[in-house]
């Protein structure tokens, strides 16, 4: 195929699987699956316009894109509504994960008959929600803000569980002599510790870096801000810690404090994850070859497989992880129902593919038929079961805040973004009463998700979010004002 062709189909791809988000909406599936069926039709089964079979470069650029799904995610959790939620949401990633992983083993070694390592090694793949289709999901949906936040920090946070089981696992399979159960708990709990604590400590940093260095231009910012995501996987990985871990507290310590250009920033790595979404479910179905999933061993085991999942393996974890904690049943049944399946699942069974251990061609067209099946059958059926199970909300539209920055050359000016705490001495005085110093401009006001006016007569409230205009060289000065405890 020539460059030029590439180039070209390259740009079809992604034009098309943008149009297709609308046919998505219109049918109520998930736009991850036509993104997948995009990369079937193009692949060597079909078209034969790509011919792509490398497991290990799918595996490379699938954990690229889940590096920036992840992010994104992070960014968009607000630790002072999910926070509540973390208990339950934690051991539904730990001991959840386990016991589907468990019964999805033994159904796997009735069923097809594989070995009790096997078993468990398919079990560990299928086990664990999917952060990219959670998060792409529910971005659509005004589901209760607890259920909400237990599923969204469950999904970014169960990545680093899956992968210590599959990887357990495949060790058992492929050296079972060196293999240790005892090892095994060792590092699962050396990689959540340090990946949690490296995870904080990048999030530092990057907070600190981001609002105190002063850039020639603020487009380079996006691109600072991006560079800790992979800072954050890279050196945790290098250390054997959970690299996923890592990158999710990253970006959850970045989002929750003081950031220089918010919403420009989320909005970029919105755009990122999109496009890593894109790409990543594209790459995926290129590396499926439809004629083997025409298999009838296939299609058998994997609806019996998807059934077993949906049905049984995480209705019980739910429930089972969910007992300490005050969860009515209806919530219980939506988190149940919710458990997807998307990308994780397909790039962790490239891992044995990768290997070469036996059967592992069929453990991946089983886990890839199951993850459709998993996606289409939940993932379509949840907006239904949000209005049957009454756990929608409704509320006001919410205003987005915008913020363009436009300049010929070096800008000499900036909209910053602040947010003033509850404690803080301008709290319920006039903007006419505060000393601003006139180089200064408030120019909006955001609270409680509405834009205010600013007037003289104004009166400041906590948390409130001041979009100020200042000179460039005068951001750390107007900071000093406002926090002056602040070094």
């Amino acid at each position: 195929m020539s460059l030029q062709f590439t180039i070209l189909l390259i740009g079809l791809l992604l034009f098309t699987a943008v149009w297709t988000t609308k046919l998505s909406s219109r049918l109520n599936i998930p736009a991850l699956l036509i993104f997948i069926a995009l990369g079937m039709i193009a692949g060597s089964d079909i078209t034969g316009f790509i011919r792509f079979d490398d497991a290990e470069l799918a595996q490379l650029l699938g954990t690229v894109a889940l590096i920036v799904i992840l992010f994104e995610g992070g960014l968009q959790t607000a630790w002072k509504e999910v926070k509540t939620e973390l208990a339950p949401s934690l051991s539904l990633a730990t001991f959840g994960v386990f016991i589907a992983t468990t019964i999805v083993a033994v159904a796997s070694h009735y069923i097809l008959g594989l070995s009790w390592a096997n078993a468990f090694l398919l079990g560990a793949i299928v086990g664990s929600t999917d952060a990219a289709a959670i998060f792409s999901v529910l971005s659509g949906q005004s589901v209760r803000r607890k259920v909400g936040s237990t599923l969204e920090l469950e999904s970014g946070t169960n990545d680093p569980m899956a992968v210590f089981l599959t990887i357990f696992f495949l060790e058992f399979v492929t050296n079972p002599k060196d293999a240790s159960l005892v090892s095994g708990l060792t590092s699962l709990v050396w990689e959540m510790m340090i990946g949690l604590l490296l995870g904080l400590l990048i999030g530092w940093i990057a907070s600190t870096l981001l609002n105190r260095i002063d850039l020639s231009s603020s487009s380079f910012y996006p691109i600072l801000l991006m560079s800790f995501a992979f800072l954050s996987f890279g050196i945790a990985d290098t250390v054997h810690a959970s690299g996923f871990l890592a990158v999710y507290v990253t970006a959850i310590y970045i989002s929750n404090h003081e950031l220089v250009y918010r919403q420009t920033l989320v909005r970029f790595t919105m755009s990122m994850a999109h496009l890593a979404q894109i790409g990543m479910f594209i790459v995926l179905g290129l590396l499926v070859f439809p004629k083997q999933l025409l298999d009838p061993q296939v299609i058998l085991s994997s609806i019996a497989l998807a059934l077993i999942l949906i049905f049984i393996a995480r209705p019980v974890s739910v429930w089972l992880s969910l007992l300490p904690f005050k969860y009515s049943w209806q919530e219980k049944v939506f988190v149940s129902f919710a458990g997807l399946k998307g990308a994780v699942p397909i790039i962790l069974a490239t891992y044995p593919l990768v290997a070469g251990i036996d059967n592992a061609g069929m453990i991946f067209n089983i886990v890839f038929f199951t993850v459709l099946l998993s996606t289409l059958i939940q993932g379509s059926m949840l907006t239904f079961l949000a209005d049957r199970l009454h756990l929608n909300e409704t509320g006001s539209s919410t205003i987005q805040t915008v913020i363009e920055f436009m300049s010929i050359g070096k800008p000499n000016a900036e909209i910053i973004e602040l947010t003033i705490p509850n404690s803080h001495p301008f709290v319920g005085k006039a903007i006419a009463d505060i000393d601003l110093p006139q180089e200064f401009l408030i120019t909006a006001i955001i609270r409680n998700d509405q834009i205010v006016t600013p007037r003289g007569d104004t009166i400041f409230e906590g948390r409130d979010q001041l979009l100020l205009l200042t000179p460039k060289h005068r951001i750390k000065t107007l900071k000093r004002f406002l926090f002056p405890k602040n070094p």
